[in-house]
């Protein structure tokens, strides 16, 4: 009785214990800088040596940078661009190889008029293009947002 009496203390002290937000004041500079982490179609962004994961960023999954790069006024203005442009810059990007697919499924029907494939390679091609500069502007603007986070850690 005495070890459920004691596991369900415990287990009460941790869910009533919350996150806490980490400023930058708090830490010095090996424990709170932040870094760029990418691999395999996820970025993540990592704090401090012991690289603990303060956000993960997918494909189709946007995080509030602002708000992790809060100290910093430049920082949260460069984290506003890559807000603006990521999501829109996924979305772009993705119905552009959708209609590369529909382009090349369409080149493949017998006597279809050539205007319709030719035309939605055009589109597809079009989106994937605009896409692309709209996820490479959100990526340069991350980069940005995290450098001038870290140089303004004091």
């Amino acid at each position: 009785m005495s070890r459920f009496l004691l596991a369900l203390c415990t287990g009460t002290f941790i869910l009533m214990t919350g996150p806490t937000l980490m400023t930058a004041q708090e830490r010095n500079y090996d424990e709170n800088a932040l870094r760029i982490d990418e691999h395999g179609g996820t970025i993540r962004i990592v704090r401090g040596a012991s690289e603990t994961v303060v956000a993960k960023i997918g494909v189709f999954r946007a995080v509030d940078v602002a708000a992790i790069v809060s100290p910093s006024p430049k920082a949260v203005a460069e984290a506003t661009v890559f807000q603006r442009n990521y999501r829109p810059g996924t979305w772009l990007a993705s119905l552009g190889i959708m209609t590369l697919g529909a382009a090349i499924g369409a080149s493949r029907i017998s006597g279809l008029n050539q205007a319709v494939p030719t035309s939605l390679t055009i589109v597809s091609v079009s989106l994937i293009t605009y896409g692309g500069v709209k996820l490479e502007t959100a990526h340069r603007a991350l980069a940005r947002a995290i450098w001038w986070y870290n140089r303004d850690l004091k």
